[in-house]
């Protein structure tokens, strides 16, 4: 495989500005300094080195860089850099595997424990549609509580189908449900939002999931 090192370096200078962002300042340090050693060190046994370093970083089951998700200072997830930040995990996994892999392991990692631990997804399929008094049609949702298990549920069931506690707080709710309506005003009608980090998970991931 021929790597373009000014490529590689960047990226990783990147994914270290990423990793600051998610409370990993000494591994961010590391592939700063690993992508400045790369610069000016360039040679093919230099570039293998990098490789193999990069693959050490990225190993690791749950809990793994492949778990986490880039904040807001609010807490809530930051969709943008939450996506950047999947891309370059799996251009860097394709570079530790010495090939233009298009299928991330560590992408694939997250798939699978996607409902390791209960989780469910939620996406909107239906609104309503025309003006009051002549609105027609229902708010309807697709829920995914398991591998290939999905139903169709109105905005009134869409809590107890998620698994939502009634007695906890609301706003959770009202960022899946916010980030559901964007996400389907936008035509992303194949990408799933977690409940309840209303963390968005490509249709890729999910189908990853459920294969």
């Amino acid at each position: 495989m021929t790597t373009d090192v000014n490529s590689l370096a960047l990226d990783m200078l990147t994914f270290s500005g990423l990793l600051q962002i998610i409370r990993q300042p000494q591994l961010a340090a590391n592939y700063e300094a690993r992508a400045k050693y790369l610069l000016s060190n360039p040679p093919a046994e230099d570039v293998e080195e990098t490789r193999a370093w990069v693959r050490l970083t990225l190993q690791g089951g749950a809990g793994g860089l492949g778990d986490m998700y880039v904040q807001t200072t609010d807490g809530a997830v930051d969709e943008v850099l939450t996506r950047r930040y999947q891309e370059l995990l799996q251009k860097l996994t394709a570079v530790a595997n010495g090939g233009p892999e298009p299928l991330s392991p560590l992408i694939q990692q997250m798939g699978n424990t996607m409902f390791a631990h209960g989780y469910s997804y939620l996406r909107l399929v239906e609104v309503p549609t025309g003006k009051w008094p002549f609105r027609r049609g229902r708010t309807m949702y697709e829920v995914m509580t398991a591998p290939g298990v999905t139903r169709l549920v109105d905005q009134d069931t869409l809590g107890g189908a998620v698994g939502y506690d009634p007695r906890g707080s609301r706003r959770d709710m009202q960022e899946c449900q916010m980030t559901a309506r964007r996400l389907f005003d936008e035509g992303r009608t194949d990408d799933w939002v977690h409940f309840s980090s209303a963390q968005v998970i490509p249709g890729e991931t999910s189908r990853r999931a459920t294969a």
